[in-house]
């Protein structure tokens, strides 16, 4: 909740943010933790406008005095490993990965994000268990059946199109319009075309869904 004390800098932060002045509503925000220098909304605002801008170094500082404010929150443990991961400090990341996924073993996210970080270390051995884990658990979501999809695609020989294809049709069922489950499901098909020789069928299937992702 936004306290009282910096109001004033924090919706000139907000009016700078709306205008793209990322600066301004940046140094709005500095001044503001003058007033409340151990107020963690607003430095979880730094952190997210400091990722907005690509300052992934300030993203990172902002996270660990999060860290610092509330060591057990398991979401700041969160920003923490993506700041790292996105500042290119790995080997910080993964074990924060891990860690979220431990102190929330049901989350579909925390799967997502540990595959993610453990695919850019090249660390694949658990990727697609962390992927099918989290697509058995929200199968018709657009963000981890498409994850396993280009998984599929890029990791697993002859057998990945048709498995990339039969965890992409419940998504398309679900969100017929979503362009990325489109453009993964037609590249599915039209690499199983491929590998049966050409199969019209497949390859009309997935021309129809190339031409309606929008431009």
């Amino acid at each position: 909740m936004v306290k009282e004390s910096y109001r004033a800098q924090w919706e000139r932060s907000r009016a700078y943010l709306e205008t793209g002045d990322l600066g301004f509503a940046l140094q709005e925000l500095r001044d503001a933790l003058t007033l409340a220098p151990d107020d963690a909304v607003l430095w979880e605002e730094i952190f997210n406008l400091s990722l907005l801008g690509g300052l992934t170094q300030n993203a990172l500082a902002a996270a660990l005095r999060l860290r610092q404010l509330a060591p057990e929150n398991p979401n700041f443990i969160g920003l923490h490993a993506m700041a790292a991961l996105l500042a290119g400090k790995l080997t910080e990341a993964l074990p924060l990965f891990e860690e979220v996924l431990q102190r929330d073993p049901e989350s579909v996210e925390a799967r997502r994000q540990l595959a993610r970080a453990l695919d850019i270390a090249g660390q694949r051995g658990r990727v697609r268990t962390l992927l099918e884990e989290a697509v058995a658990k929200a199968p018709t979501d657009t963000g981890a059946p498409n994850d396993l999809a280009v998984h599929y695609l890029e990791h697993v020989p002859q057998e990945g199109p048709a498995l990339a294809a039969s965890v992409l049709g419940p998504v398309l069922e679900a969100h017929p319009q979503d362009p990325t489950t489109r453009f993964n499901l037609a590249l599915a098909l039209g690499a199983q075309q491929v590998l049966q020789g050409g199969d019209k069928e497949l390859r009309a299937k997935a021309q129809q869904l190339l031409s309606m992702i929008p431009a």
